[in-house]
């Protein structure tokens, strides 16, 4: 079997499933469909579960009823019979049937999963009155990707469908399987059930909310400011969507980093000032401090991304001292404003 191939074919377009079909707003968390006027809760879909089910009468009639079913799970058509043949093969992999397992134990519903989203959504709409819900969300698993594209792709939308990567928050359970061995310990620290809600309305915001919101990152100009406001905006939204969540979730920390951010958080912005970076547009020269690693290099102890924890405090802060809706947040490009109004200064 080519894992490669049929991870990527399964993986990016089967791969990737579970959202909703409703949602609710107001004080109970109802969202209400703009177009109908009425209640809906989001339900997910288990592909997952029903990807690896018994087929019945045979496996091909099995897997055409199931493209049927589900045609934006399948990257192809099933008349193919080199593709027909990697699916197949795919769901009679010994290790991914174990996967499955180590999912269904871990996810043998997601009932806690649908109510979390359901109330995000319902929150995000008192703001954004014209958010919308994909069509359909579908649990899925990836089986043997690459690890950084497993981590990157977890949660996806294409604003039609979305899915969510069980296996990929199935850690540490899954990690001895051999398809998972490669996902480095510092990422799979915060692959859990806690952290699918936030990491999940992180990557909607960006890629449905405010697709259309011009990306400070996109910018080749872009500072080091510039980029850790975009992303503390977003963490704050989700702050403000998910506020049953404690902030290391939101943040994608454990407790113990979030711990260490707080009490160091002025070192951490000392550190960024004195070494003139705030306004430093070479990313190379601030990539220690924005991206995934063991830690945010030369701060020793540190977790990775404390310049994005930085940039939450910044936007809390002028959050705080400025009543304004998450679309006038979004659509206020000019970073040094928000900081100056943040009146943002770590006290320790």
């Amino acid at each position: 079997m080519k894992i490669t191939k049929i991870t990527f074919l399964i993986a990016v377009t089967i791969s990737i499933i579970a959202l909703f079909s409703g949602c609710n707003k107001h004080n109970k968390s109802e969202f209400i469909d703009n177009t109908t006027g009425e209640q809906q809760e989001i339900r997910i879909i288990r592909f997952d579960k029903e990807l690896f089910q018994k087929p019945d009468p045979d496996t091909e009639t099995f897997l055409k009823n199931l493209q049927t079913k589900y045609p934006e799970m399948f990257a192809a058509s099933l008349d193919d019979k080199e593709y027909l043949g990697m699916i197949e093969k795919f769901i009679s992999d010994n290790y991914l049937l174990d996967a499955q397992n180590t999912v269904q134990r871990n996810y043998p519903d997601l009932k806690f999963l649908e109510k979390d989203l359901t109330s995000a959504f319902a929150n995000l709409q008192k703001q954004h009155k014209d958010t919308q819900l994909p069509r359909r969300l579908f649990s899925m698993i990836f089986g043997p990707a690459e690890f950084s594209y497993v981590f990157d792709n977890r949660c996806y939308t294409n604003g039609d469908y979305a899915t969510i990567a069980l296996d990929a928050y199935s850690y540490p359970q899954i990690e001895k399987n051999p398809y998972y061995t490669q996902m480095p310990q510092y990422m799979q620290q915060t692959l859990n059930k806690n952290y699918i809600a936030p990491d999940f309305m992180r990557m909607y915001l960006k890629n449905a909310t405010y697709k259309n919101t011009p990306s400070s990152q996109m910018n080749p100009d872009c500072t080091l400011l510039d980029y850790i406001v975009e992303e503390g905006k977003y963490s704050y939204i989700v702050s403000r969507i998910l506020p049953k969540h404690t902030e290391s979730e939101i943040l994608r920390y454990t407790d113990e980093q979030l711990k260490w951010c707080n009490e160091n958080e002025k070192l951490i912005w000392g550190y960024i000032t004195e070494q003139h970076l705030l306004y430093e547009k070479d990313r190379s020269k601030f990539m220690s401090l924005t991206a995934e690693g063991p830690s945010s290099r030369p701060l020793s102890d540190s977790p990775s991304r404390v310049g994005n924890y930085i940039g939450y405090n910044i936007v809390k802060q002028f959050m705080n001292n400025n009543k304004i809706s998450f679309d006038s947040l979004m659509n206020l490009n000019d970073s040094q404003l928000i900081l100056q109004k943040s009146k943002y200064k770590p006290s320790k």
